[in-house]
């Protein structure tokens, strides 16, 4: 089984499954899973602004955008598609 690493250390364009959401403050949990971004959903990373800026992630057909220190709890899983 692969094991879990930041989304901010995946490449940009590649797919993954979101393994965790736990690391996370509770209002921004609860804000991502009002988009329908939870457990196991399967994430993008779009793109990476350029010292520090914000980092954007498709889940769902949508584009959301999250602070870098946020990108960096985010557990995932590199599918293999």
């Amino acid at each position: 089984m692969p094991e879990c690493i930041s989304l901010l250390r995946t490449p940009l364009g590649q797919t993954v499954h979101l393994q965790s959401l736990a690391p996370l403050h509770p209002s921004l949990r609860r804000r991502l899973t009002d988009m329908g971004i939870n457990e196991g959903s399967i994430i993008r990373l779009k793109k990476i602004s350029l010292l520090g800026g914000p980092i954007v992630i498709e889940c769902n057909g949508q584009l959301v955008g999250l602070r870098q220190n946020q990108v960096k709890q985010l557990e995932v899983v590199p599918t293999w598609t």
